[in-house]
């Protein structure tokens, strides 16, 4: 059984084991980001040419969500090289990647949509609404020189409809919070079953993702959840700072940092899942 410290010690080295491929993606993400980068330095795109790269990017998106597969079918089946880029495949496996991310995350989203209109929160807004529709002078004498509102008018505004918009807002957050989580962990053995098998049907199993969970041990891998997010943090802040690099910075962090976590945590995630690979 591997470690979750030798998983991420593995999967930390992994992307600079190959710095073409790095550079590549890098190169990818910059492209895609070109008006982003283009408004930091304080030029503006036309409309028109920010539309094309929004394109660009969408097709960007679904390429690297395909070769995520790669990346975790690798160490599935233990390849410590990086894969190279299949764009044909790669777009393919990439728009199975975002089904399957849509199937399991569009239930959540309806049980939180659902959980949001019976926590009273909507009634509560609507009360809110119509207290500023009935009292629109007082709105009006309220506004001060600037147009923006004054605190005064929130304040009589009936705390009842506050409380149950507190209220049921909060429940929906705790409920959103609770189930997305979950069934972001199932989402995730989900891809290694799709890299795995090449197949969105596999992806699917919910009964034999559940299995792979408790065959991993959930324990385990809430762990490794925890230390992902742990270590995914830390990079961040360094990309963080060295986005804040002048002129150079924003590129370092598209060219190096981005890929270099993108390939950190598919790795890891590839790495995890070989304690459920069971044999058929």
């Amino acid at each position: 059984m591997t470690g979750l410290i030798d998983i991420f010690k593995e999967a930390i080295i992994y992307p600079i084991s190959n710095i073409i491929v790095l550079l590549t993606i890098g190169a990818l993400l910059l492209v895609s980001n070109i008006p982003g980068l283009l408004f930091s330095y304080g030029i503006d795109l036309s409309p028109s040419i920010v539309g094309i790269f929004g394109i660009i990017a969408l097709v960007v998106a679904v390429l690297l969500s395909g070769y995520t597969l790669s990346v975790i079918r690798d160490a599935i089946d233990m390849n410590v090289s990086i894969p190279k880029l299949d764009f044909a495949k790669n777009f393919v496996d990439g728009i199975k990647a975002i089904v399957l991310e849509i199937i399991y995350y569009i239930i959540p989203t309806i049980i939180v949509a659902i959980v949001f209109f019976i926590s009273g929160a909507p009634n509560s807004i609507m009360k809110i609404l119509s207290f500023f529709a009935e009292n629109e002078a007082l709105l009006n004498q309220t506004l001060n020189s600037t147009g923006a509102v004054n605190t005064q008018i929130f304040q009589m505004i009936p705390q009842e409809y506050i409380v149950g918009l507190i209220n049921g807002l909060a429940i929906t957050a705790i409920v959103a919070i609770i189930l997305y989580l979950i069934f972001g962990l199932l989402y995730e053995i989900a891809l290694c079953r799709l890299a795995k098998y090449d197949t969105l049907t596999e992806g699917l199993r919910f009964g034999e993702v559940i299995k792979d969970i408790r065959t991993i041990g959930i324990g385990k891998y809430i762990g490794w959840y925890i230390l992902l997010i742990i270590i995914t943090v830390v990079l961040s802040l360094v990309v963080a700072l060295i986005t804040a690099i002048p002129y150079i910075g924003v590129i370092i962090s598209y060219l190096l940092c981005a890929p270099f976590i993108f390939l950190f945590a598919s790795r890891a995630l590839g790495l995890l899942y070989i304690e459920a690979d069971r044999p058929e």
